[in-house]
């Protein structure tokens, strides 16, 4: 896949720009842009795999994964327009998952009320649910009309929309309702927001960062099935602008294990269940994410189709082994460099020589 894009949404103060600046700040500077009122920010995934295979194999281009971080700014609801999520759907419709940031910090919120972070994570999700209702609705409404006039053909999306608005209309998710094969065909060009993936980011104090207080959010999380990841942004974009020596000190100081945007980042790959593969040589290292299951030829597709197209066969070892032994041909004397075929699922951290026929 391109650059992993997730996209940041939270009430107004919750500090969803202060989070996006703990992400994409460097020490160097911001690595940002401008769409519109909302700003980008494509960042390298941390990788020591892939930083030893460059040291091991000195190539002239070096290449991680990139993730890109979107500050979502939601315009207020409009009369006659719905919700503000409605508003932007076809743009937020681009986001491989949500951040949901949430304010665990200060003692007022944008209403001027405690925050309640379980509250506001609540009415973000549904919000999300209440957009993809109305474009349900305004197809259903549709498929009745052309039925009226005689135009058969959309039974089976009729009714596949119908369970759809039965599960929002309960403030549910989609993503938690089971879809066969065909419902999702049938559904897939709605790009519907709530069926996409979650993380919610507790953004707290600098004196709670052990997440003190937050059990309200968890168990809220818990119940929608989403994970929380806490951080105190203002802190984290303070040290992200750090060079590596002094970032690590300042990070052992507070007894924070890792910055905000490599944990951020672990969290956005297990939600959405993806993996590296590695391509090595002396022209070029590189990390390629897929999907955890992803067969062979479609990996071998994600650095040309025509390698999907003519794949032949995949030449995979471990990275650990290669890292360890240092060369393909050691690889190959201690059997632990494989000759694998269009059935082999690819694991994380395998370095792939594919084989194919232009």
């Amino acid at each position: 896949m391109p650059s992993l894009s997730l996209f940041l949404v939270g009430a107004p103060r919750a500090g969803k720009t202060a989070v996006f600046d703990a992400l994409t700040n460097t020490p160097q500077g911001p690595h940002c842009a401008a769409k519109g009122a909302h700003r980008l920010g494509t960042v390298k995934v941390p990788d020591a795999r892939l930083e030893a295979l460059r040291d091991l194999h000195q190539p002239k281009k070096f290449t991680p994964a990139e993730v890109t971080f979107v500050d979502v700014a939601l315009p207020p609801p409009a009369a006659g327009q719905g919700n503000s999520f409605s508003q932007l759907q076809a743009f937020l419709a681009d986001a491989d998952a949500f951040a949901a940031v949430v304010q665990a910090f200060g003692e007022m919120d944008y209403a001027g009320q405690p925050p309640e972070p379980a509250r506001q994570l609540e009415s973000l999700l549904l919000e999300l649910a209440v957009a993809d209702l109305e474009k349900v609705e305004k197809r259903i409404a549709k498929i009745d009309q052309d039925a009226q006039r005689g135009l058969k053909g959309n039974e089976l999306e009729r009714a596949v929309l119908d369970r759809c608005r039965q599960q929002l209309e309960a403030g549910q998710a989609l993503r938690d309702l089971g879809f066969t094969a065909e419902e999702e065909k049938r559904i897939s060009s709605f790009r519907f927001l709530s069926q996409k993936r979650v993380l919610v980011v507790a953004n707290v104090a600098e004196q709670h960062l052990d997440g003190a207080g937050l059990d309200p959010l968890r168990a809220a999380a818990g119940a929608h099935h989403l994970e929380v990841l806490t951080f105190c942004a203002p802190l984290e974009a303070e040290i992200a602008t750090l060079d590596a020596a002094a970032q690590a000190e300042f990070l052992r100081d507070y007894g924070i294990t890792e910055p905000a945007r490599t944990r951020l980042i672990r969290g956005a790959y297990h939600l959405l269940d993806l993996v590296s593969f590695f391509t090595v040589g002396p022209d070029e290292v590189r990390a390629w994410t897929i999907r955890r299951g992803t067969f062979a030829p479609q990996a071998a597709g994600k650095v040309h189709t025509d390698m999907e197209r003519g794949f032949i066969r995949a030449e995979v070892v471990p990275c650990a082994d290669l890292l360890q032994l240092k060369t393909h041909a050691a690889c190959r004397e201690q059997h632990k460099l494989r000759l694998e075929g269009k059935t082999y699922v690819v694991q994380d951290g395998d370095v792939i020589d594919f084989r194919f026929s232009a």
